[in-house]
């Protein structure tokens, strides 16, 4: 039998220490929140089908998991195109083609795995897998009209790729030609004009329109426009006590402890249209860890979580498949079905990062 020691090595260099480099450098840390926000997705999924991990139940707090995905995304995009603008300029057609190229190949290939074999399974009328997908579903899918189960979050974020540029855009012409403040002014604006446009009271559940969450991406927008402002990380602790409050803020609003707080009865759906605030909390947070000092920067920095962030896009597409054969295959229940269900949702990502990921990464329009 082959050794499988070899395949493992190269799977942990792959993944954590032969990342394609960017403009922005890479932010190890943030691998580790990409972590965060899929176990809480995962979490709050686990909860609700009876397998819970902790004693207290997550359920209702997916969402914010989602959200804290948002932010990160925009963080990473708005940070890497505005430090490639500035080298390149802003405008640069190259930069924006090569942008375009990995913002499909980063969702499409996995995506399309997804839904194609969900397509044929329906078809053939196996009523046992997750995702239910008949032929007019799947072209709604295909076409970002409609996302079932936890694919509800590709259409948006999909559409906001669209968004970023005119972003980016309009901060790289700001800088330098405004006040900090009035830059700050402007960003209040755009962000009332949103909540405006599109008010949190009105959001559909699972809604696939990019509106509803513009205010998340835009708080992740700013704190990178922040962080690209700001000086080399000094680790000052009041960044230390920033990322404190904000997880606080998080922990303060999960539906049971809110419910012990208030004295009310636990709403699962309390923060799902929190929009602005999870925003500003989980952008924060993110601030935090990456100028913040390194007790708050280790917990994400440390292997195991950074692991579970490189395989996180996967592991949000399949867990829901594992859980639902978990929940109807395994003869345990509670915690150690909850348990099983994240190891093998965890193995089923880390083979699909490994051949449906990892292939694209490294594709992209070379400077001309």
């Amino acid at each position: 039998m082959a050794n499988p020691t070899p395949f493992v090595a190269r799977w942990l260099r792959e993944a954590l220490g032969d990342a394609p480099a960017t403009a922005g450098g890479h932010l190890d840390a943030l691998d580790g929140l990409r972590g965060l926000a899929v176990l809480i997705v995962i979490a709050s999924h686990l909860s609700n089908a009876g397998m819970g991990l902790l004693p207290f139940s997550m359920g209702g707090t997916g969402k914010s998991g989602v959200y804290l995905f948002y932010v990160l995304s925009a963080f990473l995009l708005m940070r890497l195109m505005l430090l490639r603008g500035a080298r390149a300029g802003p405008g640069n057609p190259r930069m924006w083609a090569d942008y375009a190229l990995r913002r499909v190949l980063r969702i499409w290939p996995l995506y399309l795995v997804v839904l194609l074999p969900s397509w044929a399974l329906t078809m053939q009328g196996y009523a046992g897998w997750h995702y239910q997908l008949d032929t007019p579903a799947l072209l709604r899918h295909l076409s970002l009209r409609e996302g079932q189960s936890v694919l509800w979050s590709i259409p948006v974020e999909f559409k906001f790729y669209l968004c970023l540029p005119l972003l980016v855009l309009a901060a790289a012409w700001l800088r330098g030609r405004v006040h900090w403040l009035v830059e700050a002014a402007i960003a209040a604006a755009l962000m009332g004009a949103v909540l405006y446009a599109w008010p949190a009271s009105q959001a559909p559940v699972n809604g696939i329109e990019v509106g509803y969450y513009l205010p998340v991406f835009l708080c992740g927008a700013y704190a990178a426009r922040i962080d690209v402002a700001l000086p080399p990380p000094r680790r000052a602790p009041v960044w230390g006590l920033a990322g404190l409050a904000a997880a606080s803020a998080f922990v303060a609003t999960l539906p049971v402890a809110w419910a012990r707080l208030t004295g009310t009865p636990p709403r699962p759906e309390l923060g799902h249209a929190w929009f602005l605030f999870f925003g500003v909390s989980w952008a924060v947070l993110l601030l935090a860890v990456v100028r913040g000092p390194d007790w708050l920067r280790r917990p994400f920095a440390n292997r195991a979580m950074r692991l579970i962030g490189v395989v996180s896009f996967s592991a949000y597409l399949w867990h829901m498949p594992v859980v639902e054969f978990v929940e109807r295959h395994v003869p345990v229940g509670g915690a150690a079905a909850g348990w099983i269900a994240l190891a093998a949702s965890l193995a089923v990502a880390a083979v699909s990062w490994w051949w449906l990921e990892r292939p694209w990464r490294g594709v992209r329009l070379r400077a001309g």
